[in-house]
């Protein structure tokens, strides 16, 4: 109707006298009086309604000069496509959908996009998201800031990008385009850029900006006054080019210049210099130079003065640029003078006291610990910095703790979780967290307050599981279910001790005195068991306390840190063994241990990326990191002493390791190793456990690959758990540089018939173990749908098959049918539910026919994700419209980088968080 309107006012103008039009839509805009003169007032709100009114108007004239419309001017619909085409793409760069929707369609409901697009647009693949097309260069000399299509909004943010564009590529500044020529019909309506009201209506409006009286004008008018100044110039300079001077009727150059005082020549000159003006100054100077041109072409001289008009503006910026610099060199030298002075003072005063520099002691002489434990940090609830320290107020880490299939080297065989981490990995518990902290009480606030709102919130439970311990992080909205103890690093101080005990506790020595201890305390607790002695010490064991010898120290937590154990602890051993929560349970560090080797083992796909170890990780993944491995390190603390002692014998790599400082403890006393004690229990435990770690390699691959992984995951546990950096792996593992030198070195231990018995056992894991990752897909989808066209076992009738495809093991499914249902903890479940609960542990991946990703993590919560599919244009199809298809391999990376990081119940979670659930989807029958 818009348009309709606009193309009834050219016909009007194309027939009137164009001084009686004009007058017309003044009285129409009730400005007639205005710019007559006859209305004078000082009240503030009726000259802002003039000013707007004067807006509003100046922008319709624009409009009626509008001239891409077929029969108004010699244009054909593509003209009209493409130039409706430019004016979105220099809003922003838009995908191919996007374009389609924006444009009109003709009677045949089409856009025709595709007849231009390439003409005026260049099409940018995207990495991993859709396609976008973006105007050519060449193209934005065809802009025109006063579009007549374009809304407020779409003005603005059109005029903001095309300036940002245009300076990066330093092209020209915005202007005024050529227009196409009038059809003879409508020849007659540029005649209203040079009739009197016309050009009476510019001067009176370049008049009280000349007068700098900012109540009569804005800056909005000026602009829109100077558009149409700039329309008339190049409208007159088409015609002098296209036909002699004499034939020229149209003379908007030589009546502006009438009116001595008041020529618009003289009033662009006068508003060039003012502040508020400041960015049109680039588009008068335009102005200003079409006048000379248009003047010399009638005159067939050439436009030598136009850049006069500049000159002393331009010398005095120069000045002022010269000036500026001039006073940053003497600054510059300024601080140079005082800094050789300063230096000098230094050199006399070490000179002047150069016996007391001599008798100071050189750094590093001095005992001081190798790691600090000195940690600030902000608390994201009350915005409180406290410094972590054993016995200080608790602070947490939010963290989410699931079960895992992702390393898993059996995938389908989850059963009961063992009581310790089997070779093959069916099952694991990951704890991840998304690096956000705050105080234990203001957590325990927070989620108290989030139970208690949450439950009156519809469909609440489909985004948080509250029976579960689940809430979003405070901050970026993660889905967590527990928090993890920020515990302050153990300070590694080494005294002038450590290279004797060194020399002195050689491995078979370490292994005497570990023996000696453990057959000690099995001996104490047999004892205690039979005739409830009380007595730690035997005489049967002289070298019982030799553990002791060489070094121990106390550590204690505050009660808060001892609390948020519990409940990590507590929450890990729930979620790992699905069982009810029961802090007294045996297998509670178990899983603590268990949790910070899996998690581990999963953070190291930086291997298969190609990154270095250290230095590659998001600080997030970090933070999570060291917090588990500081949790998982003090479970001893918080467990049972019996218990961890128990375990240790059976223990093997990670737990080992965690576990030995039980072997300190004396009866009503919480001691632990030293810091000299722990690097060489550290160290012999790793080079025994690689020792055997190699063994398993050698039955199933060569040692540098088989081996690799685990070295990367041991120098990632041991940087955690004592924070010093290394330069290389090996020589931060204190490993030889050949690594069968540790078999020369422990050879004795080699020998032991339990060992020659374990190789002779069949190996049934291979390593490196496999890296999992999403299946491989075809790169065309039509070869998937014609594979899954005729899939159900059970359905005959094409309408309900839903095949669905699991990304994570290839099978096909049917889903969404009541031809496939299965039964899973007593409820009837859809085919792709019961197959997460084996396939994923209740996590899954599927591409559904409709080419839509299906992410579900139980059987009441899941969402829909974009398919790595991608038609020519870079866009997905979810509904499949009937563009082809195709692989796109980055976005199919990120898929597999979601899953791979354990990222899809948080995905799922902010999913769920931004779309207003009304009505509850039955995800258990997908």
């Amino acid at each position: 109707m818009y348009d309709k309107d606009i193309i009834m006012l050219q016909i009007a103008a194309s027939k009137m006298d164009p001084n009686h039009f004009l007058m017309l839509i003044l009285l129409r805009f009730e400005l007639f009086d205005y710019f007559n003169g006859n209305s004078v007032s000082k009240d503030q709100d009726e000259l802002m309604q003039w000013n707007r009114l004067t807006e509003e108007m100046l922008f319709l004239l624009i409009a009626i000069f509008e001239r891409y419309v077929p029969g108004i001017s010699h244009v054909t619909k593509e003209d009209v496509t493409m130039r409706e085409v430019i004016h979105l793409l220099c809003i922003e760069p838009m995908a191919h959908s996007t374009l389609v929707k924006s444009l009109p369609e003709n009677e045949n409901h089409e856009t025709g996009l595709e007849a231009v697009i390439a003409k005026v647009a260049t099409f940018k693949p995207g990495v991993s998201g859709h396609g976008l097309y973006e105007v050519k260069k060449e193209r934005l000399m065809d802009f025109n800031p006063f579009f007549y299509h374009y809304s407020r909004s779409q003005r603005s943010k059109a005029e903001e990008s095309q300036k940002k564009r245009r300076s990066q590529e330093s092209n020209d500044k915005l202007r005024p385009p050529v227009p196409p020529t009038f059809s003879p019909s409508f020849s007659r309506i540029v005649q209203l850029l040079c009739c009197d009201v016309f050009i009476h209506i510019l001067r009176r409006i370049l008049q009280r900006a000349a007068e700098d009286r900012s109540s009569v004008w804005t800056e909005a008018m000026i602009q829109r006054a100077l558009h149409l100044i700039g329309q008339a110039l190049v409208e007159e300079k088409t015609q002098l080019e296209s036909c002699s001077v004499e034939d020229v009727t149209f003379d908007f150059s030589l009546k502006v210049g009438s009116e001595h005082g008041k020529s618009l020549f003289l009033l662009l000159s006068k508003i060039k210099a003012l502040p508020s003006l400041e960015a049109q100054k680039d588009l008068i100077k335009w102005l200003l130079q079409m006048f000379e041109i248009v003047k010399c072409i009638r005159e067939k001289s050439s436009p030598t003065v136009s850049m006069d008009t500049t000159k002393p503006e331009e010398s005095s910026q120069d000045k002022e640029k010269a000036e500026r610099k001039r006073k940053a060199e003497a600054a510059k030298l300024h601080r140079q003078k005082i800094m050789a002075q300063m230096s000098a003072m230094q050199k006399n005063f070490i000179e002047s006291n150069k016996m007391l520099y001599d008798n100071m002691p050189e750094m590093g002489t001095q005992e001081e610990p190798v790691t600090s434990s000195e940690e600030v940090l902000t608390c994201i609830l009350c915005q409180e910095e406290q410094e972590v320290l054993p016995l200080a107020p608790a602070m947490v880490l939010t963290a989410c703790v699931q079960r895992s299939t992702v390393l898993t080297q059996c995938r389908g065989r989850i059963g009961t979780y063992p009581l310790f981490m089997p070779p093959d990995l069916a099952v694991g518990t990951h704890t991840g967290s998304c690096g956000h902290v705050m105080h234990a009480t203001c957590w325990q606030r927070y989620f108290e307050a989030v139970q208690n709102t949450t439950r009156n919130r519809l469909h609440a439970e489909l985004i948080v599981d509250l029976e579960n311990g689940e809430y979003l992080c405070p901050l970026c909205k993660s889905l967590c279910n527990t928090v993890i103890p920020l515990i302050p690093l153990e300070p590694l101080t080494f005294n002038e001790n450590a290279e004797i005990i060194g020399q002195h506790l050689t491995l078979p020595r370490w292994i005497q005195v570990l023996a000696a201890r453990i057959r000690g305390l099995k001996s104490v607790m047999q004892d205690n068991g039979s005739s409830g002695t009380t007595g730690l010490f035997g005489d049967s064991q002289p070298d019982f306390r030799s553990i002791l010898a060489y070094g121990v120290q106390e550590r204690k937590f505050s009660d808060g840190i001892a609390e948020m154990l519990v409940v990590c602890a507590t929450t890990v051993h729930r979620v790992g063994l699905k069982t009810a929560p029961n802090e007294l349970c045996p297998r509670v560090p178990l899983m603590a241990w268990n949790t910070c080797a899996f998690t581990i083992q999963a953070i190291n796909i930086l291997q298969e990326e190609d990154k270095p170890l250290f230095g590659s990780l998001q600080n997030r993944q970090i933070a999570g990191l060291k917090a588990i491995v500081q949790f998982a390190a003090s479970q001893r603390l918080k467990s049972s002493q019996g218990v961890i002692q128990r375990h240790f014998a059976d223990m093997m790599g990670v737990g080992l390791v965690l576990s030995i400082p039980s072997l300190y403890q004396e009866e009503g006393i919480d001691l632990q190793p030293s810091a000299v004690s722990s690097a060489f229990n550290n160290m012999y435990i790793f080079h025994l456990v690689t020792m055997a770690h190699i063994l398993q390699v050698l039955l199933t691959s060569t040692v540098k690959a088989g081996i690799e992984p685990f070295l990367r995951s041991a120098a990632l546990f041991f940087n955690c758990l004592t924070g010093v950096h290394p330069p290389e792996e090996c020589s931060y593992l204190a490993l030889p540089f050949n690594v069968f030198q540790l078999f020369q070195d422990y050879r004795r231990w080699c020998g032991s018939p339990s060992i020659t018995k374990a190789l002779q056992g069949k190996t049934q894991t291979i390593y490196p173990r496999r890296r999992n990752r999403l299946i491989d897909l075809p790169e065309d989808y039509s070869a998937l749908l014609n594979k899954a066209s005729h899939f159900c076992p059970k359905s005959t009738v094409d309408e309900r098959k839903h095949p669905t495809l699991c990304l994570v093991c290839g099978a096909m499914l049917c889903s969404q049918s009541s031809c496939c249902l299965s039964q899973l903890d007593g409820e009837d479940v859809g085919a792709c539910t019961a197959h997460a609960a084996t396939c994923g542990a209740g996590v899954g991946m599927f591409l559904i026919r409709e080419c839509e990703i299906v992410l579900m993590a139980s059987k009441m919560r899941g969402s829909t994700y974009p398919a790595p599919y991608l038609d020519d244009y870079g866009e997905t199809d979810p509904h499949l419209r009937g563009n082809p298809l195709h692989l796109c391999p980055e976005r199919y990376r990120k898929l597999n980088q979601l899953w791979q990081q354990h990222c899809i119940l948080e995905e799922i979670a902010r999913s769920l968080e931004v779309v207003n659930v009304m009505f509850a989807f039955e995800w258990q029958l997908v």
